[in-house]
């Protein structure tokens, strides 16, 4: 991707931001609902609006057509925009569940906002073998690396003579 491909994107996007900034929540409603039909009417019909509504605020001047413009360059933008627009609501939302009627909903609530803030406790999870013993481990073994493991398993068998106080066989 080329610089100047770039900042025209960058540029695309700050300019949506500010028009998106002009509009009220039902004008981004209307946008959104407008990128999926051909006319103005159907898009505000959608949404439960008067299609006069929308004539009245592009006669007043609101940017309506212009973000019509820059979304279809990118709608990810717009849809980051509604949702910090609606955070606050959506917070408001689940603090309320604190009150809730139902020790089980509060419990949950209070649980979900803790752990956004500080994080989820720590859970310790211990992973051994057969009735609490090591876990055992198998190689399988192939060509080159055969005649390595053979040596290693010699090695090791000589390791346990010689620490159980028997000297190695002549053959190892």
């Amino acid at each position: 991707m080329s610089e100047k491909q770039t900042n025209q994107e960058k540029s695309s996007f700050d300019e949506l931001e500010q028009v998106l900034a002009e509009l009220t929540v039902d004008q981004i409603r209307f946008v959104v609902a407008r990128q999926e039909f051909s006319t103005d009417k159907e898009a505000a019909g959608e949404i439960g609006i008067k299609p006069d509504t929308v004539y009245q605020w592009k006669y007043k001047g609101c940017p309506i057509d212009e973000a019509l413009r820059l979304m279809a360059l990118d709608g990810v933008i717009v849809a980051k925009h509604l949702r910090r627009r609606n955070l606050a609501k959506a917070m408001a939302v689940k603090v309320a569940g604190l009150n809730s009627d139902e020790e089980r909903t509060r419990q949950s609530v209070a649980t979900e906002i803790i752990e956004w803030e500080i994080g989820k406790a720590s859970q310790k999870t211990e992973i051994s073998g057969r009735d609490g013993g090591p876990i055992e481990t198998k190689t399988n073994v192939t060509g080159i690396d055969r005649g390595f493991a053979e040596a290693l398993a010699l090695l090791d068998e000589a390791r346990k003579r010689s620490d159980a106080g028997n000297p190695p066989s002549n053959n190892e």
